[in-house]
């Protein structure tokens, strides 16, 4: 079988299955993540505008526990979940592109026995299992196999960096929206400096969230931008390349794919369509 027909294989479906079964897990992970920074800064408003001892203690005390919550528990809950995902999507790309898996990465190749429990999970939900086929494309794909595995990761490539940059583009608008929004507020309410300085203090956490968010995606989409440009400079016809190049890309990308935060599932299906209407690559 060539990529073509092997993206389709039921072996491979069952891969990107389980694969997007955990990053579903991981986003809804995130999200709670989100939600708790969300309700810290609810709850320090909440303590301002009560003045009252009692309450303030309270909030404090909540906000201590979700703060320990997130760091101890939710932050490294969906490193290894999202690690996880990283590695069955290596799999599957090993198993399409036909390349050796990497023995001296320090990362275990998926048994098939966690690969069919997860696949069984997946298939319970339809959003996970929607539109898997043809996961690389299907008649731009190359018939060379060497041209269709670097076809296929230049796609890995130029779909994570877009997705990316907009996902970046729409985060920096709600910190731009958030910010008008708490000047028209000040400028309506009669609020004195102080006033003013505290609740700017009390929104700080969810400031550093969205801007670490930022920081975390604007690192990963340069690194898939360099990693697209180098496979797009790639010329195999001239032998410059080999199968141990290709195997050297493809440990990139699985590094990138285990460090790199998520992009939400909301966005993604918002964007894919329009990603796939794009000119290949």
């Amino acid at each position: 079988m060539n990529v073509r027909e092997r993206q389709n294989n039921q072996q491979a479906l069952d891969r990107l299955v389980a694969q997007r079964f955990l990053y579903r897990r991981a986003k809804k992970v995130e999200n709670w993540r989100l939600l708790s920074v969300t309700v810290v800064a609810g709850l320090l408003l909440w303590g301002l505008a009560a003045e009252g001892e009692s309450v303030s203690r309270v909030a404090t005390l909540i906000v201590v526990m979700l703060w320990f919550l997130d760091q101890v528990v939710l932050v490294q809950l969906t490193g290894r979940i999202r690690a996880e995902a990283a590695t069955i999507q290596e799999d599957f790309d090993c198993f399409v592109l036909d390349i050796p898996w990497s023995a001296h990465g320090g990362v275990d190749r998926p048994t098939p026995d966690r690969v069919n429990e997860l696949a069984s999970k997946g298939r319970k939900l339809t959003t996970v299992r929607k539109g898997l086929e043809d996961w690389y494309g299907r008649d731009e794909i190359p018939t060379e196999a060497l041209a269709a595995q670097l076809h296929c990761q230049r796609v890995n490539c130029r779909w994570d960096g877009r997705l990316r940059k907009e996902w970046i583009a729409s985060v920096c608008l709600a910190l731009a929206v958030l910010g008008v929004i708490g000047l028209v507020v000040a400028s309506l309410v009669d609020v004195s400096l102080l006033d003013v300085v505290l609740a700017i203090a009390a929104a700080l956490r969810l400031v550093a969230w969205l801007c670490m968010e930022i920081q975390g995606q604007s690192v990963a989409k340069d690194r898939a931008g360099k990693l697209h440009g180098y496979l797009s400079r790639t010329e195999w016809r001239s032998g410059q390349v080999n199968l141990c190049d290709v195997r050297l890309a493809q440990a990139l990308i699985f590094e990138h794919r285990r460090s790199c935060p998520t992009v939400p599932d909301w966005f993604y299906r918002l964007r894919r369509k329009a990603h796939e209407a794009m000119e290949p690559v």
